[in-house]
C-alpha cells in the first residue's frame, strides 16, 4: 500500500453540500444535446465534390507525369553509363569530360 499522506486525506474527504435533485438528469440532457450538435454529418455540395475530385485528379496526373519524367531521365543516364562501360571511346571521352 502507498505511504503517501495524500491517499489518506483523499479517502477521508467527503464533499459538503447537496446537489440539486435534477442535477444528474440535466447533465445527461446537456451531454445528449451537445453530442447531437457535435456529430452533425458533413454534407458537401455537388460543386464541392466536383472541385475535390478535379483537384485530386490533377494532383494524380501531375505526380504521374513527374514520375514518368524522372524515369526517362534515369533510363537515359543508365543507358549512357552502359554504353560508356562497353565502348572504350565513350569511356575515354567521359573521363576527359567531353561527349563522344
Amino acid at each position: 500500500m502507498s505511504s503517501d499522506p495524500l491517499d489518506e486525506l483523499l479517502q477521508s474527504w467527503r464533499p459538503e453540500g447537496r446537489l440539486p435533485d435534477e442535477f444528474q438528469s440535466e447533465v445527461w440532457k446537456r451531454v445528449a444535446l451537445r453530442s447531437r450538435i457535435a456529430l452533425t454529418p458533413i454534407r458537401l455540395s455537388r460543386g464541392t465534390w466536383a472541385t475535390v475530385l478535379a483537384a485530386s485528379l490533377f494532383a494524380f496526373l501531375l505526380a504521374t507525369g513527374q514520375v514518368l519524367r524522372w524515369e526517362q531521365e534515369r533510363s537515359a543516364a543508365l543507358r549512357a553509363q552502359y554504353f560508356q562501360s562497353i565502348d572504350p571511346q565513350a569511356l575515354a571521352a567521359a573521363q576527359e569530360g567531353r561527349s563522344p
